[in-house]
């Protein structure tokens, strides 16, 4: 009886922490794009000059945080993918 209570407790916390996630990616989504419009767009308003002095001096992770600290919502896989296009 307690095992089935935790198990259906466990799973539904898991639903719950999953639904929140999907609305909050897809409301960053929207944003991104009303922001920016387009990867490209997205692109060209990045100081890539200064990502790539951070990246330099500290590392790519500084570089991914510098470029999500100034351009607010967008995703970690986002800025990742711009630094990694800088770096290659």
């Amino acid at each position: 009886m307690i095992g089935e209570v935790a198990l259906y407790g466990g799973v539904a916390v898991v639903l719950v922490a999953a639904l929140v996630s999907g609305r909050g990616a897809r409301r960053r989504a929207r944003v991104f794009e009303k922001r920016y419009g387009s990867y490209e767009g997205f692109w060209r308003q990045v100081d890539g000059g200064r990502v790539r002095q951070v990246a330099r001096e500290r590392g790519p992770v500084a570089a991914v945080k510098e470029v999500r600290e100034r351009h607010p919502g967008v995703s970690l896989v986002m800025a990742k993918r711009y630094v990694d296009q800088l770096a290659g």
